[in-house]
Formats: C-alpha cells, structure tokens, sequence
C-alpha cells in the first residue's frame, strides 16, 4: 500500500464499537479484491472543511455497517482538485507540482462534497482512460460563494425601515442609508487586515480587467505602468458611494488573498453600493471579523463558520453564464452543484457501494444542522454523524441499495448457486454481481421496477470485460458462431469477413486463399500457389491452374504476371519457368523449349541471346546462332558453307579410291584405320541420338550431347540457316535430300567415268560398295532425319512440337511437308536400304560358295569390317541407331519409357556384340564393347533427372556421375584416334608378328612356326585310327568341339578352298574380295554354302 499524508488529529481513531444496532461487525467485514488479486479496504478521500469532513463520516460509517466493507480515510486535502486526483489513484493529490498520477491501481475510491467547477482539471484526469474519475450524482444541495450579512441586520432593517437588505436594491445610496444598520470603519481593528498591496487589489490583471468594465478611476489607478486599487488607508477600499465620507461604508471582508474582490467591486460600482472592501490577514482573522463588527463578508455554503449569524445571501440580478464568462460580474453568482465521485473500477470491485452513493442525498437544512451540533458541543466528527444516523434511520436507509435492484454492468444472481437468473419473481437469496465477460447486462422490468440480468453474448459478438452493457460486435476479419464469447475468432486460412458482428467467414472463392488469418476484405482473397487470377472485373476472381511451365505463387493475378510487379512484392508475381515460354498475346499458353538455355523465363515473350519465334527456336531472318547469341550472317559463312558442299561430293568422289582396297582375312593399315573410325562414328551417331531423348538432361550433358548431333546432321548450329534460309521445311528437305543426293552424285561418276579412257572407267560393283558405305555410314543419321518430324513431344498448352524443330507444330502446314519427306526417306532409304542389307546378309555365303563373287563386292561394305565368320554382324550394327531412335518416336512425352527402352536395346547389343566378337582387330572389339557399356550406363544414369533433383548428397552424386562418364567416354574416343594413329605408323597388317601386341590382345605366332606345326599335327593324325580319334573327340568339352569345327570350316574356306569339303558352318571367303577371282569348281554333292 502507498503512504499517505498523515490525516492527523482531527481524523478519530477507528474503534471497534459499533453505531448502529443492525450494523456489521469489523470481523465480518470484507475487503475490496482487483483483478490481480489485491486486496485492501475502501478508501474516502476527506475533504478538509467542515461539510467534507461531516459528509465523508456518515459514508464511512455506512459504508463499514451498512454494506460491510473496510474502509480507510485518506487525506485530507485542502481543496476539491485534491479529491479529483485521489480517485484518479495519484499517489500524491495534494502536490500540485507532481501529483503522481501515473499509477495503474486506485486506493482511494471515493469522494463526497466534491465541488463543480475546476473543469481543465478534470478534462486533464479524463485522459487517461483507464484510470479516469467517475462523476456521479449531486449531494442533494447546491453550494454557493456569495456576499452575506447576519440575520439581525435584516431583521432591524426590516422592523425600523421595512427595508430588504436581502436585495441589491436595499444598497442604493441615492434610495436608502443602509450603512445605518451596520458598523462604520473605525469599528475595525486594522491589525487584522491585510495591506491592500498584500491582496488582489495590486493584481495589475484583474485590477485592469474591473477598471474596464467599470471605467472607476477614481478608485484604480495607473500607477508605474500598474493598475492598482486605491486604498485611502492602506488597508480597505472604498466604491464611489461612499468614497467621499467613508462613515457611510459598509464592510465587507474577505479571506485569503482577496477573496472575490473583483467580483464585489464591479458589484458596489454598478450598483451604487456603499462598499469598503477589508481583506483579512488570516483564516481565525477571517472567521472571528463578522462575528465581532456588523458587515456583509465574503462566505460559502454549506459551512458552519458564520452559521451562528444566519447569514442572508444579497440578491443581485439572476446569474448570467455569458456575462461572466467575458468578465461581467454584476450579476448574482450561479450556484454550484456539489456531487460524489468514485474512481474507474469502484463499480466493478464495489457496485453496492456505487450504488450506495447515487442513493445518497442530503438537503442543506440538515447538512447546516449537523455543522451547528459539531461546532457548538465540539464533538468528533465520527460521534456527531454517528448521532444524527442513529436518529434518522428513515432517511439514511432509503440510500441503501435493494440487493435485488441491479444497475446497469450488473445482473441477478443466486447466492446458493453462483449462477446468473432472469428474473426475481423470489427476491430471497437473489444479489446483484458484475456481469462476467462473455455476457452483457439486460435491462429487465417488472413489478417491483427496473433492475438488470446478465445475458449471453450473441453469435457475433463478444465481450473481454466484465460489467458490460453491451456485447461488442466482432471486428471485420473475425467472427463468433458461439454464444457467451470473451472473445472473436480470427478468420482461418482461405476465409474473409468484410461485416462487423458475422457469425461465420465467407469462404473465398474456388481455387483461391488467403495470406493469414483475420483477413477483412474480398482483396485478401488471391489465388492459392499453382493457379493465377485472370479474372478482368475489378471484385471478381477467376483462379485457373498454371499449366507446367509457369510458376505461381500464391496471390498471383494476370496483370502482375505480364508486368513483373505485385502490389505484396516480387515474390508474388507468377512467372515462366526456365525452359519454357509463352507469347504475350496468350500468356497462359505454355510452350517448351527445344533447349532450356534458349529459354530462360520470366516475363512472358522473353528469349535468350536475340532469338524469337515459338518457342524461341530460332533467330530472326538474316542471323544465326553463335556464342549463345544470334548474331548476323556474314558473307564468309555462306561462302564456307557453299565451299563445304562442294569438299563433300569431293570426298565422295575420293571415297572411291579409299573404299575399295583388297579385304583379306587380315586387317590392313587402311582398314584399321577406317574400321575404329567408322566404330567411332557410329558410336558418336547413338550418343546424338540418346542426347535428343527428352529426359532433363543437366545443362553440362546437354552440351556434350550437342557435340556430336553433328553427326546427325544437326546442321543449325553450324549457322545452315544462313546458306539455306530460314524456313524451317526447307532445311529439313534438304537434309533428307542429302543421302539421295550422294548415292546420285556416286553414280553420276561412274556414268562420266565410261567416257574416259578404261584406265579412269569405275566398277560398278566398287561404285555399289562405296554408296553402300556411304549409307552404312551414315544409317543411323539417316534414320534421325527420317523419324525426325514423327518425335513430336506435347507443350504444356496441349499442342505438340517436332523435337528438333520446336518452332514447327506438329499438322499444321510445314509440318506436313517435313512428314512427308520423311517418311520417304524412311520406306525409300531407311527400310529400303535395311531390307537389301539384309537380304545381302542371308545370300553372301552363297554367293561365295557359288562363286558369285561380283555380287559379294557389291556387298563388300557390309561385311569387310568383320571377321568373315562375323559377317551377318553389320546389319545388326545397322538397326542399332534406328532401334535407339525408336522409343523417342513411339514415346515423345515419356522419358521413363525412352529410358527403359534405349537401355534394353543397348543391352541386347552389348550381349550380341560380346557373344560374336565380330571385329577383324580383337582391341576393337574390347573398344566396342567398353564404349557401349559406357552408353549403356550413361543412359540408365538417366532415370536420376527423370525427377527435379534436391540440393544435396543427391545433387553432388548426379554431378560426379555425370562427370565421371563424360571422362570415360571422351577417354575411350582418344584411345581409339590414338589407335587409328598408331595404325597409320605403324604401317603393317594385322595378324603378323610384326604387329603390336596390345592391337591382337596377344602375341601372333609366325605363320612358318604355325605351318610347321599343323603339318606335323596332320601326319600324325594320318596316322590315327578313325575309331581311335573319334574316341578321343568324344572325351572334349563342347566349346572344344565348336572351337574344332569353326577351325576346320575356316581352313576349308582360306586355306584349302579346292579340297574336300571339311566345314561346319557357314563363312564367307576372302577370295570372294579378290579383284580376279577364279571361278570355283564345286564337286558334286558339295554343300552350297561352303567355300
């Protein structure tokens, strides 16, 4: 608890006796509880006067008896602003430099005889809402501060002259003598009195203030630039009516500093009053003057001081506010109303004792009655109230609240029970109680009058407080769908209110959201991430899915989308994905990019390095792409261009030359040489081909698949738009032209070269082989190009694109011509081609046991390359580009399929390849096998970019892999150029012992030491007994076996061609490659496909 002023002796010691009979006990009372749990008792604020100290003892003693609360007296202070600060809960409300008023708790919870008329002190408290004074009802008498004058003055005047000195009027001079009913001037003792240049009458203000609304100036004056009130004695001052002979002045005396003074002199100026005006020197001064010398003083009621006297107001003219208020003060003084005021929570801790003191009244005459007794038998204040409340136990009860009538904040309840009621048709065990929060207090009246009921909140409303009124309606962005709420609830997630008191959320509209919760307003609705606003009505929303392609935040809308600025910031704004692009006309429409680099998002319309077109597949007219950025056509790459066709059917021409050397069963320098490079072009050929599957290869394995499309005459990147224009059909027609047009070219030799001298004439069966190897070559690009306009993969706007041709959609015009040039070339040079090989395939071993060797040249292409056990192997090796190509056809949109696919196939020609071991050069074969191996597990690495890949472990292990194989592969492709080199120098044929071991993967016997041997091994098996050798054949492994009869059919085939027929199986001859070959004799009964 705070400290307070000490109240001193004139505050009683609490006794433990009681005044009234019925009262309650001090044991039995209770103390007033916060909300904090703090507990103290009621504390009054005494006013230190008279009727504050009578006043405030018969609450007290109520208060305690009556309502059964502690109480405490707090105080006392000097002047009403003192108790307007106590229930402000200042903690020191007579300081006025610092009062304290920055407190949260109140003990001081009353005050009685609280006067009207500090008003910017009270605005001043009012501001602190929380802690803001109460006002409440009057006294029940009006307090006054006027001019007085003893009863028996007006009673002599009355009886010699049957004059009212009770009106100004009386006071006249030019009308009546009053000064002959009081005492002159000399009847004062000055000793008692004040200087006037100790008063108010040397206030430069009010002085100047009454000297211009009277124009007096003869009794103020301007003396050093100050007004001042001339005082002919240096102690009163005196109005004109008696200026000139002061044996006709009336006292009047004040207190303080001057008391009013202003007042009484305009009052004696305007009325012609005969006034000389003594302010005395202090209080027992001011109290004792009246009493002692007949005058008319300065007083107010209520007030015991001059009651001894029955002091008569004088009547001026009814009190005027505006006159006053401008400084006008002839006019009688207005009365004053006199109330009670209680702090903030007095209502909520104590409501009976609120109500206690709206009750309370009490009229002046018995106010002045119980003044009169204190003064005049000098009893304590306590004894004195105490007297009267035992006396008049009619009035005082009347001010006691029904425990059943209930004010406003406040409902019935039942004692028993605790709980709230509606009505007290039983007033037994029935009280009044603050209303709890989650409730409001109800009017409700009945017979007996008005009293209030707590009721539940409605749906809509809630209330935090108790002692309410009122529920207060749930703020917009919140709702209540319960009764009784303490409180609102926000509005959840997707959920908007824009009305004050819903008992429900409008649920925003399909597809949309909100941010948070408590959202007030429509506006706060927006589409949820993964669908965009195209709605164009202000107020409306029209969430539609993003398609793949763009990304969409939430609160996402068109406009923003196109502009690139959200009012909620950047990260609202939808935009298109890296990879994908969308036109400005139709934003939402979603194309993917042929390559994501060309593509790298953001606001609709936007392409990488100046290209354009749908879907930023190509450069404008007249440019090419080159260092990541379209840049013009110079004359130099069309002169480069134009210079390169003519080298290629250049090379061509050459190609017969080179194509055309002797085969044997050895491998040649040439054929070495060209053998590990055509297994590199073919190899390269498939890598292209797995590069166009449409799995999100990383940007760096993309590259390095661009690589080698080349080889699949991806002639774009080469800037070919720049020789052939930019239409896309065109190009393409001439790719597929380009085979066509060698095999042509070919021919086209060989008729000019049967006008030259025989020396220059062709074979045709050498011009056959090179066209054939031209296109065994260049099969696998053959058929990309071919197939090239049926990869159609799907954007995500439904409409489909031709895989190496984005810009082009698949069944529009342009389309149309690309298809069908392709699928000319894919019945005429594809499965054409494939279907001769193949048929090539099944007949050469009869060709060359028929000796039909021309037609086994015609064929030399397919076949030389492999051992001639292997020959079949070539049509194979052709199947495998297409084979690749095949799932990126049938499976465009589905890159697992591609996937699965590519690696079966892969494999199976792993296995095929790793079984036939078909190469002449066994370091090919090894090459072959580890170089598809290395495709194989390249491509089956594939199924990890099938799915967005994590930061993380996941990441780092894509990366390595990828990394890793590119090592691998491009490490295989240098061995074999160093292979092809090394060949080239070394300049024998293989199978020699002069060749390098590392080439045969072993050291080759000299053929002499060979010969020898297998001369030797045949004298000794002449020797043998049939049964004998037979016997030991049976006892070989069945791979010893097979290894015996390839042996046999080999030697029958290289070795001893005109001999017995000793094979087992089928083989080609070399002699079927010689540029004369004899015809062959076949014995009778010879098989037809053994040579």
């Amino acid at each position: 608890m705070r400290s307070w002023l000490a109240i001193g002796a004139l505050l009683p010691i609490q006794v433990a006796s009681l005044c009234l009979v019925n009262g309650t006990a001090p044991a039995e009372r209770k103390n007033l509880v916060n909300p904090n749990g703090e507990t103290y008792p009621v504390g009054i604020w005494v006013s230190n006067w008279a009727a504050g100290w009578a006043t405030s003892h018969l609450v007290n003693t109520l208060i305690q008896e009556m309502l059964g609360y502690n109480t405490e007296l707090k105080g006392p202070g000097g002047g009403t602003v003192h108790g307007y600060r106590a229930i402000a809960g200042c903690s020191r409300p007579t300081n006025d430099d610092d009062p304290g008023c920055e407190t949260q708790v109140s003990y001081v919870h009353l005050t009685v005889e609280m006067w009207r008329g500090y008003y910017a002190d009270w605005d001043a408290l009012q501001k602190n809402k929380a802690m803001a004074p109460k006002w409440l009802t009057s006294m029940g008498y009006q307090g006054k501060v006027s001019q007085y004058f003893g009863k028996n003055q007006q009673a002599e005047a009355a009886q010699m002259q049957g004059l009212p000195l009770e009106f100004y009027s009386s006071y006249d001079v030019d009308w009546w003598k009053p000064w002959n009913y009081f005492d002159q001037l000399s009847a004062v003792d000055t000793s008692l009195l004040k200087r006037c240049n100790e008063t108010q009458l040397y206030s430069d203000v009010q002085m100047r203030a009454t000297l211009a609304w009277t124009g007096d100036t003869g009794g103020i004056q301007i003396v050093n630039g100050k007004a001042i009130g001339v005082c002919p004695d240096e102690y009163t001052w005196r109005s004109p009516a008696c200026r000139s002979n002061s044996s006709r002045c009336i006292v009047y005396f004040t207190g303080g500093n001057g008391w009013g003074v202003d007042i009484i002199m305009q009052q004696a100026i305007a009325w012609n009053m005969p006034t000389a005006i003594a302010v005395a020197k202090d209080w027992s001064s001011f109290s004792a003057l009246p009493l002692a010398v007949k005058s008319t003083f300065y007083w107010w009621v209520p007030d015991p001081t001059f009651l001894d006297l029955a002091p008569i107001e004088i009547i001026f003219p009814a009190y005027d506010r505006n006159a006053y208020a401008a400084g006008d003060f002839r006019t009688n003084p207005s009365d004053l109303e006199i109330a009670k005021g209680t702090s903030k929570d007095l209502f909520t801790l104590a409501p009976r004792v609120e109500n206690f003191l709206v009750n309370m009244e009490i009229d002046m005459t018995t106010l002045n009655n119980i003044l009169l007794e204190q003064k005049t038998t000098g009893d304590s204040w306590e004894n004195v109230t105490c007297k009267w409340l035992q006396n008049n136990e009619a009035t005082w009860s009347s001010w006691l609240p029904d425990d059943t009538t209930c004010f406003a904040g406040f409902g019935l309840v039942d004692i028993e029970s605790g709980e709230f009621v509606m009505d007290r048709a039983i007033k037994e065990g029935k009280r009044c109680q603050a209303c709890p929060s989650g409730t409001y207090s109800k009017q409700l009246v009945d017979t007996m009058g008005v009293t209030y009921i707590c009721e539940q909140c409605p749906v809509g409303t809630s209330q935090a407080s108790g002692a309410s009124l009122t529920c207060d309606p749930c703020d917009k962005g919140s709702y209540q769908d319960e009764l009784g709420s303490q409180s609102c609830k926000r509005c959840p997630l997707n959920n908007y209110n824009d009305q004050e008191g819903a008992a429900q959320c409008t649920v925003c509209p399909s597809g949309s959201g909100t941010l948070g919760l408590g959202s007030s307003i429509f506006t706060d609705c927006g589409c949820v991430e993964g669908r965009i606003d195209v709605s164009t009505t202000e107020g409306m929303l029209n969430c539609v899915e993003c398609s793949t392609g763009l990304s969409c935040p939430a609160m996402s809308f068109l406009e923003s989308y196109k502009t690139g600025t959200h009012p909620l910031g950047e990260k609202y704004v939808a935009s298109v994905e890296a990879g994908y692009y969308t036109t400005a006309l139709q934003p939402l429409e979603v194309y993917k990019c042929g390559k994501i680099f060309h593509c790298p998002g953001g606001l609709p319309e936007t392409c990488a390095g100046g290209r354009d077109g749908v879907p930023c597949a190509e450069c404008p007219q007249g440019e090419t792409w080159s260092e990541n950025q379209c840049m013009g056509c110079e004359v130099w790459r069309q002169v480069l261009w134009a210079v390169s066709i003519v080298g290629i059917f250049i090379f061509l021409t050459v190609s017969y030359y080179l194509m055309t050397s002797k085969v044997t069963a050895k491998a040649s320098v040439l054929f070495t040489t060209t053998c590990a490079f055509g297994m590199l072009v073919s190899l390269l050929q498939s890598v292209g081909i797995i590069g166009m599957m449409t799995v999100e290869w990383p940007v760096d394995l993309k590259g390095f698949f661009s690589y080698f499309q080349v080889l699949l005459l991806d002639l774009d990147s080469f800037g070919f738009a720049c020789f052939a224009g930019a239409e896309t059909s065109f190009r393409y027609t001439v790719s597929v032209c380009f085979f066509p047009a060698a095999v042509a070219w070919l021919f086209l030799n060989f008729l000019v070269s049967k006008v030259l001298p025989p020396k220059w004439n062709w074979d045709w069966t050498k011009v056959s082989s090179c066209a054939g190897q031209v296109l065994q070559v260049g099969f696998s690009t053959m058929s990309t190009i071919a197939l090239a306009p049926l990869m159609c993969y799907t954007h995500p706007n439904g409409q489909q694109s031709i895989l190496k041709y984005p810009n082009v959609i698949c069944g529009e015009s342009e389309h149309t011509v690309m298809l069908i040039a392709g699928v000319l070339l894919l019945v005429f040079g594809v499965f054409g081609f494939l279907s001769l090989c193949t048929y090539a395939a099944l007949r050469v071993p009869h060709w060359s046991a028929k000796e039909q060797h021309a037609r086994v040249r015609v064929f030399r292409f397919l076949v030389f390359r492999f051992r001639l056990d292997s020959w079949w192997f070539g049509v194979p090796l052709l199947t495998r580009g297409p084979l690749i190509s095949l799932p990126i056809v049938l499976a465009t949109d589905y890159p697992p399929i591609q996937t699965i696919w590519v690696t079966l196939i892969l494999a199976s020609f792993l296995v095929i390849q790793s079984m036939a071991w078909p190469w002449k050069v066994p370091m090919l074969n090894v090459l072959d096998c580890w170089m598809s191996y290395c495709i194989l597990i390249l491509v089956a690495g594939s199924a990890l970019y099938l799915e967005p890949i994590s930061k993380g472990a996941t990441e780092s292990f894509t990366n390595g892999f990828s990394t890793v194989m590119m090592v691998i592969i491009f490490s295989s492709i240098g061995m074999m150029v160093l292979m092809s080199l090394t060949a080239l120098v070394h300049r024998a044929a293989m199978g020699g012992n002069q060749e390098f071991a590392v080439f045969n993967l072993s050291r080759t016997h000299n053929s002499d030491v060979v010969a020898k041997k297998l001369k030797d091994m045949a004298e000794l098996m002449a020797q043998m007994d049939e049964k004998e050798l037979e016997k030991a054949l049976d006892t070989l492994a069945v791979f010893d076996t097979r290894r015996i009869t390839k042996f046999m059919t080999m030697m029958a085939a290289e070795v001893m061609p005109d001999g017995k027929d000793f094979s087992f199986g089928t083989r080609v001859s070399s002699a079927s490659f010689s540029q004369k070959a004899a015809p062959a004799t076949v014995s009778p009964g010879t098989a037809p496909e053994t040579v």
